[in-house]
C-alpha cells in the first residue's frame, strides 16, 4: 500500500511542488539549451530520435558477439532506482527536468544508451586519442555506414561527449544533407560552419569581460588572410556576417569587384574555405565536423571534404566524421570515388577509419526491451523480443518506433496495481503485422492523426530537414488547400507545432527553429502527399513561398524554392519559375557549384516559352550564357557549344550583350581543345565588330607592335605623375568589354608559343596601357603596365624608363580595388625589372603577398610562380641552408601538384633535385635524376625544358664538369638575356662564365672560351654599374677569374681580387658563393702560384662553407679532388 501511495503521488505531482525560476535563470537555461543543440548535443531522453538511434552490430574488425555480451546496458531494479526517486524531495530535482522523466510508467529510452557499440566506441576513442597527442597533427576521417536507423548519427555524436569530457578547447559541429534538397550545394557544410560561428558568438557572450573576444581574433585573422575575398565565405556560411559584423551593403558591393573566370572563382573559394578551417582549427583543438547522410551530398561538398583533409598547410588536427547509408552507395557513387582518392593520396598524416553498423540479433533486441522496461529477468521478455525482432528485423530505430506504437495502441502498458509493465504476446501477434520498413510504420501512425495535422506534416515535409516558425506561418496560413476549415492563425500553427514536438515528429534545436527528429520521419510525412499529384503539391508550396517572401530574403532560401518548383514534371512554360531557377543558378555559380548551376539553368530553359527570344530576351540570354559557362567548366563541350550557338545565332542581340557566350566559346577553343589559332581568329573578329582593328599577318603585326610600343612609352613619359595617380575608374560597358577581350586574346597569343602571336601579344598590351591612360583604371591596368615595363627593358633596353613604369604599375595596383592581377603584376615586376636595382631579399615580402593574393582571387598560376620564387629560388640564390630549401621544395611541389600547376611543379622539382644532389641524397652529381625528378623522363614541360640546362650548368660548375657547362651556352644564349629576362639569368651567366674561364685555363691556345666568358662578364658588369646589387659578388669573382688567365697580371693583384670576392660574398650572406670563391682561389694558388699551404687553407674554408650550406656531396667531391693537399689537415 505504501508503495502504491508513493507511486501515485509521483505520477500526479502537484504543479506547485516544482522550483520557481527567475526570468534570468530561464534566459540562462535557454542559452544553455541553444548551445547544446548547436554543438550537436542531444539530451538523453531524445537520443532515440536520431538516425543512430542507439544500437546495432559492428562489422568492422569485430568478431561475432559472444554469449557474455559487452553491451553497456543499465538495468536498475525497481527497489534500487525507482524507490530512491520516489522518496527523493522534489525540490532537489535538476532544474528544467520534466518530472515525467522520473515516473515509473514511462518507457526508459534514456537507459538504452549505445547498446552493442563497445568496439566502435573504442575505435572512435583511438581516433580521438591520435588527435589529442601533443606535438602531433593528424587529419582523421571516420566513415560510419549502415542501413537507415542502425545508429550512425548517435555513434558519431558519442564523439561530442568524449571531446567535452577531455576538458579542452574543442569544437564538435554537425550538418546534415537532405534527400529533398539534393540540388542545394554545400547544405550540410554550410550548416556545420554556421554552427561553428554561432559557437564562437556564444563563447563571447559567456566571456564578456575578456578584453579581446574570440570573434574579434578569428575575424581579424580571416580579414588578414582573405582581405575582400572574405565575402566568398559569407555566401555559404550562416552567422559569419554577424560574427564579423560585415555590413550587407559592403558585402554586395565587393561581389562586383573582381572579374574572374570560372576556374579562378572555384580556386578562390577553395582557398577561402581552407583558410577558414585553418583558423578555426587553430583555435579549437581538435575541430570535429560531422556530416550526416553523405549519400545525398552534392559533388562540391565532397570536393570540399577532400580539400580540407588534403590541406598540407593546415598544421592543426582536424577530424571529419561522415555517415551514409551503405545500401545507397555503391562502387560507382561519387562518395566511393572520393574515398578512393583519399586512400590513394599516400599522406601519412591522414587516417581513414571505416565503421559499418548492422541490425540487432534477437538476443540484443531482448536486452533493449529489458532496458526500456527495467526488467532483470530475460526470460520474461524473450517472447516479446522475438515478436519485435520478427516485425522490425532488428533495425534499432524501427524497433524503438515499433515499441512506441505498442504502447500507444495499449498493447504494452504499465500496470499501477502490479507496479510493472504488462503485455499479451498473442494480442500483439494478432494486432500487428510485419511492415516493409519504419517509414511505412510511421506513415500508418501518421494517418491516424486528424486531417489538419496530416496536412501540416505534408506542408512541413516540403520545407526541408529544418525550417523556421516564420516560414511555416507564412505558408500554413493558406491551409485551406489542405482541406481544413478553420482560419489560419499564429496560435493554431503554434499548437500544431507543439503537438508535432510532443509526438516526437519534430524537435526544437532553438527557439523559432524546427527540425525533423529523423529523416525517416520526414520521408513518412512526405509519403502522405497524394501519390497522384506530389509534384503539383510541392510546386504549389514553392509558389506560396515565393508569394510570401520578400526579395531581400529570397537569396537565403532560393535553392529550396527552386527545388520545390522543379518537382513539376509537365512541360509547362512558366517565366516566373524560370526566373527563380536563374537566381538559383547565379547563386550556385557564385560559390563555384557549377554542377548545381548547370541543373538549375537546364530547368530554367525548359520552363521558357517557345517564343522565348521574343517574349523574354533578357532572361533567355542570361540563362543560355550562364549555361554555356557552367557546361564549359564541367567539360561538357557539346552542350556548351549548343548554348553558345543559340546565343550567337540571335541577330537582334548586339555583340556586346553576347560577350559571355563569346568568352565561353573562345575559352573552350583555347584551353579545352588547344585550338589557339581558331580562338585568336574569333577574338579578332569580335574585336573588329567592337571597333578594334588588329593586324593578322606576321609582318604588319611586327611593324605595328614596334610602333605602338614606342608610342606608348612616349605617352607614359609625357603624362605627368599626378595625372597617372588621379586616373578615374573605367565605367563604360563597351570599353570594359573590349579590354576583357583584349586581355583574354593576349593570354591566348602568349600560350600559343608562336613568335607571330608573341608580337600580337606585345601589340595588345600596348593597346591596354593606352586604354588605361585614355579612359581610366580597370582590373588589368596594373599588370599591362608591368608587361610594358618588361618590354621597355627587353626590347628597347631602356632600364631607367622600365623602372619608372614598374613603379607606376605598383602604385596603380594599390589603387585598383580588384586584386585578381596582383600576383601577375608582382611576378612580372620582381622577376624582370626590380632585381636590377633592388636586392633579391627585399622582394621576399612582395612575392609572399603576390602568392597570398593569387590564392585569394583564384589566380593560382601566378600564385605558384610567386610561391616557388619566394620559397625556393631566392633562398637558393642567397645561400640559405639546403636542408630548409629542400623542405620548402616538398611543400611547394605538393601544393602545385594539387592545384595541377605542372609547369611550376617541374621547374621547382628541377631545383629540388639539384639540392638533393648537393646534399648527397642522390647517387648523381650533375645528372638531375633522383627522388624529385628524372631529366630523361620529365621532358614535357615547355619551361622545364628551358630550366633543365640552366640548373645543369650550375651543377656542372659546382662539380667541376667545366667542358659540359661551357657547351650549354650555345643553345641558351638566344633564350635568356639579362635585360628583361628572369633574374635567374644572373646566376646562369655567372656559372656559365666560370665554366668558360676554367676551360680557358686548360686551353690557353683556344680563344673561344675566353671570348665568350668575357661577353658574359661584361653583361654582368654593365648591370652592376647600372646599380644591380645582386651581381656584385658575381662580378668580383669573375674579375678574379679573368685576371687569373691574364698572364700580364701580377699574382698579388689576382690574390687580392679573389680575397675581395670571398669577403663580399661572405658579407652578403652568400655562403654558397663564398665557398665557391675559396675553391677557385685554391685552384689558382695551386696551378699558378704553387702555394700549397695557402691553397690548403682555402680548401678547408671552402669545406667549412659548403658544410654550413649543407652540400655534403660537394664536400666529398672536394676531399676526393684535393686529397693530396689535405693530408694532415685537422679539418673534419
Amino acid at each position: 500500500t505504501a508503495v502504491r501511495t508513493f507511486s501515485a503521488s509521483m505520477i500526479m505531482l502537484p504543479a506547485n511542488t516544482t522550483k520557481t525560476t527567475t526570468k534570468q535563470e530561464r534566459k540562462e537555461a535557454q542559452l544553455s539549451t541553444k548551445a547544446d543543440h548547436d554543438d550537436g548535443i542531444i539530451s538523453t531522453d531524445k537520443i532515440h530520435h536520431d538516425d543512430s538511434s542507439t544500437m546495432g552490430k559492428s562489422s568492422v574488425g569485430s568478431t561475432e558477439a559472444t554469449e557474455q555480451s559487452d553491451f553497456s546496458v543499465r538495468k536498475p531494479t525497481i527497489q534500487d532506482e525507482f524507490k530512491s526517486k520516489i522518496v527523493q524531495p522534489t525540490n532537489t530535482l535538476k532544474k528544467n527536468k520534466n518530472v515525467e522523466e522520473f515516473t515509473v510508467n514511462k518507457l526508459r529510452f534514456n537507459s538504452v544508451g549505445l547498446l552493442g557499440r563497445a568496439n566502435e566506441i573504442r575505435t572512435l576513442q583511438a581516433c580521438l586519442d591520435r588527435t589529442l597527442e601533443p606535438n602531433r597533427r593528424t587529419k582523421e576521417i571516420i566513415m560510419i555506414s549502415g542501413y537507415s536507423g542502425t545508429g550512425k548519427s548517435a555513434l558519431a555524436l558519442e564523439m561530442n561527449k568524449k571531446v567535452n569530457s577531455a576538458k579542452r578547447r574543442a569544437a564538435f559541429v554537425a550538418g546534415k544533407f537532405n534527400q529533398y534538397r539534393s540540388g542545394e550545394p554545400l547544405s550540410a557544410i554550410s550548416e556545420a560552419f554556421g554552427k561553428l560561428c554561432h559557437k564562437c558568438m556564444l563563447l563571447d557572450d559567456a566571456n564578456e569581460r575578456v578584453k579581446s573576444s574570440i570573434c574579434e581574433k578569428i575575424s581579424g585573422a580571416l580579414r588578414s588572410e582573405l582581405k575582400n575575398e572574405v565575402h566568398l565565405l559569407t555566401r555559404i556560411i550562416p552567422n559569419l556576417n554577424e560574427m564579423m559584423t560585415i555590413n550587407a551593403h559592403d558585402a554586395a558591393a565587393c561581389d562586383n569587384i573582381n572579374t574572374t573566370n570560372s576556374k579562378a572563382r572555384q580556386a578562390g573559394l577553395h582557398f577561402a574555405i581552407r583558410v577558414f578551417i585553418r583558423i578555426m582549427s587553430s583555435y579549437f583543438s581538435p575541430l570535429i565536423i560531422c556530416l550526416d547522410d553523405l549519400q545525398w551530398a552534392d559533388a562540391l561538398s565532397l570536393e570540399i571534404i577532400e580539400l580540407l583533409l588534403s590541406d598540407a598547410q593546415n598544421g592543426n588536427s582536424l577530424m571529419i566524421i561522415g555517415c551514409y547509408r551503405s545500401n545507397e552507395v555503391d562502387g560507382t557513387h561519387i562518395l566511393s570515388r572520393t574515398l578512393r582518392h583519399l586512400t590513394d593520396t599516400g599522406d601519412e598524416s591522414l587516417y581513414l577509419t571505416q565503421i559499418n553498423l548492422g541490425n540487432l540479433r534477437e538476443k540484443e533486441v531482448n536486452q533493449v526491451i529489458m532496458a526500456l522496461l527495467s526488467i532483470d529477468d530475460d526470460s520474461r521478455t524473450k517472447g516479446l523480443a522475438s515478436i519485435c525482432h520478427k516485425r522490425t528485423m532488428g533495425n534499432p530505430f524501427f524497433l524503438l518506433e515499433f515499441i512506441k506504437v505498442l504502447e500507444k495502441e495499449g498493447l504494452l502498458f504499465f500496470h499501477l496495481g502490479l507496479f510493472q509493465w504488462k503485455w499479451n504476446e498473442s494480442n500483439i501477434e494478432a494486432n500487428t503485422s510485419s511492415t516493409k520498413n519504419v517509414v511505412h510504420l510511421l506513415q500508418v501512425k501518421m494517418k491516424k492523426l486528424p486531417l489538419e495535422a496530416q496536412g501540416f506534416l505534408q506542408c512541413a515535409a516540403c520545407l526541408g530537414s529544418s525550417f523556421t516558425l516564420e516560414t511555416m506561418l507564412s505558408i500554413w496560413k493558406h491551409q485551406t488547400m489542405f482541406g481544413t476549415r478553420s482560419a489560419a492563425s499564429k496560435r493554431s500553427t503554434d499548437e500544431l507545432l507543439d503537438t508535432m514536438v510532443k509526438e516526437e515528429y519534430l524537435e526544437t534545436p532553438e527557439i523559432g527553429n524546427y527540425r525533423w527528429a529523423h529523416d525517416n520521419v520526414q520521408q513518412a510525412a512526405s509519403s502522405l502527399i497524394d501519390e497522384e499529384s506530389p509534384a503539383s503539391f510541392r510546386s504549389y508550396i514553392g509558389e506560396l513561398w515565393i508569394r510570401e517572401i520578400d526579395e531581400d530574403n529570397l537569396e537565403t532560401c532560393v535553392f529550396d524554392i527552386a527545388n520545390l518548383l522543379n518537382t513539376i514534371t509537365a512541360d509547362v512554360a512558366n517565366i516566373e519559375y524560370a526566373k527563380i531557377n536563374l537566381k538559383a543558378a547565379e547563386k550556385a555559380k557564385n560559390i563555384a557549384a557549377f554542377d548545381s548551376c548547370s541543373k538549375y539553368v537546364s530547368k530554367g530553359i525548359d520552363m521558357l516559352p517557345e517564343n522565348k527570344w521574343a517574349s523574354c530576351p533578357d532572361l533567355t540570354l542570361k540563362l543560355f550564357s550562364l549555361g554555356a559557362e557552367a557546361e564549359g567548366f564541367l567539360g561538357h563541350q557539346s552542350k556548351m557549344e549548343s548554348y553558345c550557338n543559340e546565343v550567337l545565332s540571335q541577330k537582334s542581340i548586339s555583340t556586346l550583350r553576347k560577350k559571355d557566350a563569346y568568352m565561353s566559346s573562345i575559352h573552350s577553343m583555347a584551353h579545352a581543345e588547344l585550338r589557339y589559332e581558331d580562338a585568336i581568329d574569333v577574338s579578332l573578329d569580335v574585336l573588329k565588330s567592337l571597333g578594334i582593328r588588329l593586324p593578322r599577318g606576321d609582318i604588319p603585326c611586327r611593324a605595328q607592335a614596334m610602333v605602338s610600343l614606342r608610342r606608348t612609352v612616349r605617352m607614359i613619359k609625357k603624362t605627368p605623375v599626378e595625372v597617372i595617380d588621379s586616373l578615374p575608374v573605367m565605367t563604360d560597358p563597351l570599353k570594359l568589354a573590349t579590354t576583357e577581350f583584349i586581355g583574354n586574346l593576349g593570354a591566348i597569343a602568349f600560350l600559343s608559343g608562336k613568335r607571330k602571336f608573341a608580337l600580337l601579344a606585345m601589340l595588345l598590351d600596348t593597346r591596354q596601357v593606352q586604354t588605361t591612360l585614355s579612359h581610366g583604371l580597370y582590373h588589368l591596368s596594373a599588370s599591362s603596365l608591368a608587361v610594358l615595363a618588361m618590354l621597355t627593358l627587353s626590347v628597347l633596353g631602356d632600364v631607367d624608363t622600365a623602372l619608372c613604369i614598374g613603379e607606376y604599375a605598383l602604385k596603380m595596383q594599390e589603387k585598383i580595388e580588384s586584386e585578381v592581377e596582383k600576383a601577375r603584376t608582382t611576378a612580372i615586376l620582381y622577376n624582370s625589372i626590380f632585381p636590377h636595382v633592388k636586392t633579391l631579399q627585399s622582394s621576399l615580402k612582395p612575392y609572399l603577398e603576390g602568392y597570398q593574393s593569387g590564392m585569394r582571387t583564384g589566380n593560382k598560376t601566378y600564385a605558384m610562380w610567386c610561391l616557388s620564387t619566394h620559397s625556393v629560388l631566392i633562398p637558393y640564390m642567397t645561400g640559405k641552408p639546403l636542408k630548409s630549401i629542400e623542405e620548402q621544395c616538398q611543400v611547394c611541389v605538393s601544393q602545385m601538384t594539387e592545384l595541377k600547376e605542372e609547369e611550376q611543379s617541374t621547374c621547382t622539382r628541377i631545383i629540388w633535385q639539384l639540392c638533393l644532389n648537393l646534399m648527397g641524397q642522390s647517387n648523381a652529381t650533375v645528372e638531375l635524376r633522383g627522388r624529385a625528378i628524372d631529366e630523361k623522363e620529365d621532358s614535357s614541360s615547355v619551361l622545364g625544358n628551358s630550366t633543365f640546362p640552366i640548373i645543369k650548368t650550375i651543377a656542372y660548375s659546382l662539380f667541376g664538369e667545366y667542358e659540359l657547362g661551357a657547351s650549354q651556352e650555345i643553345s641558351l644564349l638566344n633564350h635568356f638575356e639579362l635585360n628583361g629576362g628572369h633574374f635567374i639569368t644572373m646566376m646562369y651567366m655567372f656559372h656559365q662564365a666560370l665554366c668558360l674561364y676554367a676551360m680557358a685555363k686548360k686551353n690557353r691556345k683556344t680563344k673561344k672560351y675566353k671570348t665568350r666568358a668575357k661577353i658574359l662578364r661584361k653583361k654582368l658588369t654593365a648591370s652592376f654599374k647600372r646599380g644591380n646589387p645582386n651581381v656584385v659578388h658575381y662580378v668580383c669573382l669573375l674579375n678574379a677569374e679573368h685576371a687569373a688567365i691574364d698572364q700580364k697580371k701580377d699574382a698579388k693583384d689576382v690574390c687580392k681580387l679573389y680575397n675581395d670576392a670571398i669577403v663580399i660574398s661572405a658579407r652578403g650572406g652568400y655562403v654558397n658563393d663564398a665557398a665557391l670563391a675559396h675553391e677557385r682561389f685554391a685552384d689558382f694558388l695551386l696551378s699558378n702560384v704553387g702555394d700549397t699551404d695557402e691553397a690548403k687553407y682555402h680548401i678547408e674554408e671552402a669545406i667549412k662553407c659548403y658544410t654550413g650550406w649543407g652540400a655534403m656531396r660537394k664536400v666529398e667531391h672536394l676531399r676526393e679532388q684535393y686529397q693530396g693537399v689535405l693530408v694532415g689537415s685537422s679539418t673534419t
